[in-house]
């Protein structure tokens, strides 16, 4: 793989565990769909 591919593993790994231990500690899990949807159109533009 190269670097831009692997940083961008890095950073979605890193976003993941992060949303997951937010939406755990504050119980926020109806408001996660918007997240993903943020970070789809993120990503579909991104690209």
């Amino acid at each position: 793989m190269d670097k831009k591919k692997i940083m961008n593993w890095v950073i979605a790994i890193i976003l993941a565990i992060g949303y997951l231990t937010i939406s755990i500690v504050f119980d926020t899990w109806t408001y996660s769909w918007i997240i993903w949807i943020i970070y789809a159109i993120y990503r579909f533009v991104a690209k």
